[in-house]
């Protein structure tokens, strides 16, 4: 954990020094804006004059040492001014320059250069904008910005600079505390940011986006921190393309790319992924209001059937449920809205009481008071300035008057964003009602702040990730025959077999093996050898092996037979794989000709819970059958015995497994047990 002591003299600073010209000139006029009532210290050589406050010449010049710095200079002149700050004590400092590790070459050596200069002092950047603190009206900042103080609310930690610019210009009423533009993150880690936040009471969620996942395993426990304050990490995460397969690997290792990986890492650890910025902003905003509950029934309220209909699909497609109407609730519907509505859930309520904000309070009253987690409230406003807005007025004031009797949980939507004015979102707020732009946002924020609230639940059992083993002499790959007789020694079920160089010596060991027997080209080269021509099944008598031998031939010059085993009700892929920044991962799925076809598999993070492991695989869309399905069972307590020894093996201290895959793993029914017909490993050189 950083030493938050230090790093909060730089988020939350009494003394600001400026470093530079037009951009350092920003930075104080922002500052200003937000009403910071610190002390600031404009250093230029060249001016003499900065936002109405008189330039020092130098840094030795200062009062004192500052408990922050903006330096807006040449990355040339930035490191030595970073080298004096840090020499001075200086609480931290923000670098706006360019030109650093970003750009690779030389500016890779420059950023080498800055990170020793900084020396113990925290430093944001460099090529940032940096931070934004609302609550205390402080702007390390060289930019326009659309945001205003705040008390209470969310943080966002952001690696691009236009797009946390951007983000201070949203509309949609997200109560943001805290704003940062992190750059080339040098100094201060995605980490220590979570951690100085999680050290604010006043922080309500964090919201990231990101350019991929480093430090993970610091980014891991920093998770688990949130998980167990109960504040929800919400992360948008770009560049998640495939880069390309990499043919050479095995299938494993292309069922497990790095936006799998880290869709892997963000489920582990209870981190709410999102797919835009639109839903990155809905999603912190209503877990900033609403605290997270493990409750997944919900109630809906319009006057329309479309937009009660659209409620109904877009809740079945995020796996929300609509609660039952107690007996109470439907009889004091019934009192309000006649017999002429139909009282269910999502309620249409129709019009006949559009208007009358007795009978609206009343009707929304009673569906408020219910068990679900939140109601809904559809609201779509009119376009000011051409529509009357009073009988508007009328269901907003019932809307909180309902709300304010029962107590509840509401959120008032509108179908399209634009349909909700800052204005009214502002009412809402002030009422602890979450004010959200767009029904698919919204449910889709109310299911992952469900699954948010129910993975808190355990994240005392939660581990942080394991370190990478990462080894310098290469890497090296088995045989088929040296993979499996790895397996058998540590006592997993692998595929009687020989490894034989001529026709006679195959003859002689499929009569030991008996028939039916494979047989198959055996070299490390051969990773797919059925893409090849490189196996032969169902080899019945010596005539045909002759055969099957002189075809293999013309692939290598030596050969693994093994005995043909039955067919299986499933084929399963189990994967290992030590990876560089996740640490030690397994896959496991869809086995056979299936791998890569129906892309039906679970990553998860090791050490691995036969419960947690359990889950994963009843989760798959060939769950199903491992479970039971038209009177079919696997053997699924050996499917996980099976997963939970080759993992230990992996993972034991002598292991230098990089690389392991078993594919097809092959599942038979009830205490039949499995085998592992095809196994692929790569291993650590000495």
């Amino acid at each position: 954990m950083p030493d938050l002591r230090s790093l909060n003299r730089l988020l939350r600073p009494r003394s600001i020094a400026v470093i530079g010209g037009k951009f350092a000139s920003r930075a104080i006029r922002q500052c200003d804006l937000l009403g910071f009532d610190g002390d600031i210290w404009p250093v230029s050589r060249h001016r003499d004059q900065m936002e109405s406050r008189t330039c020092y010449r130098s840094l030795a010049e200062l009062p004192g040492p500052p408990d922050a710095a903006f330096v807006a200079i040449s990355r040339h002149e930035t490191i030595d001014v970073v080298r004096e700050l840090a020499r001075m004590g200086t609480g931290g400092v923000v670098c706006y320059a360019s030109g650093f590790a970003e750009v690779g070459g030389k500016g890779s050596q420059y950023q080498s250069e800055l990170d020793l200069a900084k020396g113990q002092m925290p430093l944001i950047g460099p090529n940032c904008y940096g931070v934004l603190n609302y609550q205390d009206g402080v702007a390390l900042w060289p930019d326009e910005q659309g945001g205003q103080r705040c008390k209470r609310g969310v943080a966002i930690i952001s690696q691009s600079g236009n797009i946390t610019v951007s983000l201070t210009m949203q509309r949609r009423g997200v109560p943001v505390a805290f704003l940062f533009s992190t750059g080339n993150m040098t100094g201060v880690k995605k980490h220590d940011y979570i951690y100085a936040m999680l050290d604010n009471p006043d922080i309500t969620a964090i919201g990231l986006y990101l350019e991929g996942v480093v430090d993970a395993q610091a980014f891991s426990r920093a998770a688990i921190e949130a998980l167990k304050k109960r504040v929800p990490i919400v992360v948008l995460e770009s560049g998640r393309s495939e880069r390309g397969a990499k043919v050479t690997r095995t299938h494993s290792y292309s069922l497990s790319s790095d936006s799998v990986l880290s869709s892997a890492f963000y489920k582990r650890y209870g981190i709410i992924q999102v797919q835009s910025i639109p839903e990155l902003l809905e999603t912190l905003k209503l877990v900033s209001i609403l605290t997270p509950e493990d409750n997944h029934q919900i109630a809906s309220i319009s006057c329309s059937g479309g937009e009660a209909a659209l409620m109904a699909d877009l809740a079945a497609e995020y796996g929300l449920e609509f609660s039952e109407f107690s007996d109470e609730q439907s009889q004091n519907l019934s009192q309000v809205l006649g017999n002429r509505v139909v009282v269910s859930n999502p309620l249409d309520y129709h019009t006949y009481i559009w208007g009358d904000q007795s009978a609206q309070t009343a009707c929304f009253r009673a569906v408020y008071e219910g068990s679900q987690n939140m109601t809904l409230n559809i609201i779509d406003f009119p376009t000011e300035g051409i529509c009357d807005p009073r009988e508007w007025d009328f269901a907003v004031n019932a809307i909180i008057d309902a709300r304010n009797q029962a107590g509840s949980r509401v959120a008032a939507v509108a179908t399209l964003h634009e349909n909700f004015p800052p204005a009214y979102q502002t009412v809402m707020l002030d009422h602890q009602i979450a004010p959200m732009l767009g029904t698919k946002e919204c449910i889709a924020a109310i299911a992952s702040s469900v699954s948010f609230a129910k993975r808190a639940s355990c994240a005392q059992s939660i581990e942080p990730l394991r370190e990478s083993c990462i080894f310098d002499g290469g890497e090296l790959m088995l045989t088929e025959f040296q993979a499996k007789q790895q397996l058998h020694q540590a006592g997993l079920p692998v595929v009687q077999g020989a490894l034989v160089e001529s026709r006679e010596a195959a003859i002689q060991a499929a009569h030991q093996l008996t028939y039916p027997v494979v047989a198959k080209a055996s070299s490390a080269e051969l990773i797919h050898k059925s893409d090849v021509g490189g196996v032969v099944l169902n080899i019945n008598c010596a005539s045909e092996l002759e055969n099957a031998i002189q075809k293999l031939s013309k692939l290598t010059s030596e050969f693994l037979l093994e005995r043909q085993v039955p067919p299986p009700l499933l084929e399963l892929l189990v994967g290992y794989r030590m990876d560089a920044t996740f640490g030690p991962i397994v896959v496991v799925g869809a086995g056979g000709r299936l791998a890569n076809l129906i892309e039906d598999s679970a990553v998860l993070y090791l050490p691995v819970s036969e419960t947690e492991l359990a889950d994963s695989l009843s989760q798959l869309k060939i769950g199903q059958l491992l479970n039971g399905y038209r009177g079919v069972k696997c053997d699924l307590s050996a499917v996980i015995e099976f997963i939970s020894k080759l993992t230990s093996h992996c993972l034991a201290a002598n292991s230098r497994i990089s690389e392991l895959e078993v594919n097809p793993l092959y599942v038979y029914g009830p205490n039949e047990g499995v085998i592992a017909v095809d196994v692929v490993c790569r291993i650590h050189r000495d």
